[in-house]
């Protein structure tokens, strides 16, 4: 297994070099070959999510595998998420709520947005467009001082037990999304300029 971590940017043109070693650490892993495309598209959707954040960032990305288990590791730290850019967002929509956000794993990126705002900037957003930070309490977050964190498993758990029509919508787009389907859990953690997340996958192989 290769022990180095993947430098991931925000710079589109070093994204191919990214992906080369991807490759590189999940054949490392010695998965089967279902198993190694399934942490290949987990893997590009994590890159994908990434780019789409408003601010600059620097990341490292690995892997790590058991016997019943592979996991990746994502760590980024950025250092200009601008409460400009979020509201420029909101306020080009006629509902004042981040409609651009589609999709399973933008719903992740917004939650991480939302994270690296100050706790200020977040209730500021909440209070003038609706949406934000506290419009995510049923998507599993739980938060204490300013950490904020969320489980894909918490998540799923919410949405069984409170069945209406607004989560009949969110359970179809988590049962169409290609890491809701593919991941055991997605775990997000975001304290102050730093963006944990970890996905495991069970091994099938």
């Amino acid at each position: 297994m290769i022990e180095e971590k993947i430098l991931i940017t925000s710079k589109d043109e070093e994204l191919n070099d990214a992906l080369k070693k991807i490759d590189e650490h999940i054949d490392s892993l010695k998965l089967g070959k279902k198993d190694a495309l399934h942490l290949r598209l987990i893997s590009e959707e994590m890159l994908g999510m990434m780019s789409s954040l408003t601010g600059r960032y620097r990341a490292f990305m690995w892997y790590e595998r058991s016997v019943k288990e592979a996991k990746v590791f994502l760590t980024a730290k950025t250092d200009n998420m601008r409460i400009d850019a979020k509201k420029g967002l909101l306020s080009v929509s006629s509902s004042g709520k981040n409609v651009s956000t589609k999709g399973f794993m933008g719903k992740i990126g917004d939650i991480i947005e939302n994270g690296l705002l100050n706790f200020e900037n977040i209730m500021e957003i909440e209070q003038q467009y609706g949406g934000g930070y506290m419009g995510y309490s049923n998507m599993g977050n739980m938060s204490a001082d300013s950490v904020l964190a969320w489980s894909l498993s918490q998540y799923r758990n919410s949405l069984k037990n409170e069945i209406d029509g607004e989560n009949e919508a969110e359970w179809d787009e988590l049962e169409k999304s290609i890491v809701a389907s593919l991941a055991k859990d997605v775990i997000v953690g975001v304290k102050k300029t730093q963006v944990d997340m970890t996905v495991i996958m069970e091994i099938k192989e």
